[in-house]
């Protein structure tokens, strides 16, 4: 994968092993989510498995899907966010402990937190490994840096290359591509090729219409304006959508000439984008699974800056948004529809493949 597309190259990572300047070590790395930063994380994953380190995983369960299966992480550790927040203290006490229990089993020598909050340092420091590495502040955040052996200060731009920097605590010097030892997902391929090819869709472009937070996602009329331009170009679209309020938006475009992506976990998902010409997307996880799987993609920024979340290579582009930096939830302090149809067509067209 050294022009950065796809994944098939990184499955096997035996051939990528180096001598690690450090004894062999048992790794735990704790990032509990979300689905993009899960995402952004596994090239750090890729890096300590190729000097020679074994690598365990502490996630949120909904987010396990996106690690299961991948060649370089030994045993997924599963946090079971929903029965956590909603089941009587009793149950919580019980599960936690016997989270912890099997964390301790391991005897890790390193845990590396990557989430950089007071819950991923809680539940590190129960780990009880030899040694807790950590995001120094600004990164680290709610004190997560207090007590670690390591902390380490953010150099690079990017969220990815701040990633990989946790692993200089163990002598690693990050360098190379990027490396995203995702699950082959084959059963899921052929589900996503059968899908299209029963709606006559070939390899269409894609466009995902929400996001995590209201200020990342495209206005309405910038949805429908691209959902037309592909019609009357005659480019099928697919509208790709991950919740009831998102399906009904989605839906709402079919009329505008798309066609409404099926329900599907993430796993279907990759398939779908693994099948894709290329996506369209805010700031969010399928546009961040897209860089991954190596599918040409357009993303559009907002509050998060392109230069800290924006897939990087030849294919690839990437729109800014005027606004205020970190707004979550206004969305007239951010102007996303300052990003144009016109704009969005003309840099799909340039990177998308046949």
């Amino acid at each position: 994968m050294t022009d950065g597309m796809g994944m098939g190259g990184f499955r096997d990572l035996a051939p990528l092993r180096q001598a690690s300047p450090w004894a062999v070590m048992r790794v735990l790395l704790v990032r509990l989510g979300a689905f993009g930063d899960i995402v952004h994380t596994l090239p750090l994953a890729a890096d300590l498995v190729a000097a020679g380190h074994a690598v365990d995983w502490l996630c949120e369960d909904r987010w396990a899907c996106v690690l299961d299966g991948s060649s370089v992480i030994d045993r997924i550790h599963r946090l079971p966010r929903k029965l956590l927040r909603t089941a009587p203290l009793v149950q919580r006490m019980t599960v936690l402990r016997r989270l912890v229990r099997s964390l301790r089993a391991e005897a890790y020598d390193a845990v590396i937190d990557a989430q950089g909050l007071a819950k991923s340092a809680g539940l590190a420091v129960l780990a009880g490994a030899g040694r807790r590495i950590v995001h120094a502040p600004p990164r680290g955040r709610e004190l997560s840096w207090l007590g670690a052996d390591c902390s380490i200060r953010p150099q690079a731009e990017h969220v990815i290359d701040q990633q990989r920097d946790l692993g200089l605590a163990l002598g690693l010097v990050p360098q190379g591509p990027w490396r995203f030892p995702l699950p082959p997902w084959h059963d899921e391929r052929r589900w996503a090729r059968g899908w299209l090819d029963a709606q006559g869709l070939g390899r269409p472009w894609m466009l995902n219409v929400g996001a995590g937070w209201p200020t990342k996602v495209w206005p309405a009329e910038r949805l429908r304006g691209f959902t037309s331009a592909c019609a009357a170009a005659g480019r099928p679209l697919v509208l790709l959508w991950g919740n009831p309020a998102e399906r009904t938006i989605a839906g709402e475009l079919v009329a505008h000439g798309g066609t409404l992506a099926p329900d599907s976990s993430i796993p279907q998902l990759a398939g779908l984008l693994s099948e894709g010409s290329v996506l369209v997307s805010g700031d969010t996880g399928p546009l961040h699974l897209a860089r991954a799987l190596g599918t040409p993609a357009v993303g559009l920024f907002g509050p998060v800056p392109l230069e800290r979340n924006g897939p990087r290579g030849a294919h690839w582009r990437n729109f800014q948004a005027p606004g205020a930096a970190w707004e979550r939830r206004d969305i007239s302090k951010v102007e996303m529809g300052a990003i144009s149809v016109e704009q969005v067509s003309a840099a799909a067209a340039e990177v998308a493949r046949d």
